[in-house]
């Protein structure tokens, strides 16, 4: 189960750098958007643990996980790919 946990830290890590990044930038935050961020960062950090699992070097899978993480955005970007808005 501590897969779970790393997991978790990987995405909260994420969405909290990018969230503090535009309070003090004075911006908008990017997750009141409807962006891919969180969606990204699970993907990535699910990538590393499943690889971290499979035995697979270290630093190989921080690497892939990152990648996976990269690609998703461009492709989310390039695509113009959002998550639901939910409406009040």
């Amino acid at each position: 189960m501590i897969w779970f946990g790393a997991i978790l830290l990987g995405v909260i890590t994420a969405v909290t750098g990018g969230l503090l990044r535009d309070v003090l930038c004075q911006l908008e935050p990017v997750l009141l958007h409807r962006e891919t961020i969180g969606t990204s960062a699970l993907m990535g950090s699910i990538t590393f643990v499943a690889l971290h699992q499979a035995s697979a070097p270290q630093n190989l899978s921080a690497i892939l996980g990152g990648v996976v993480v990269i690609l998703t955005r461009v492709i989310s970007i390039q695509f113009d790919l959002h998550l639901p808005k939910f409406h009040k």
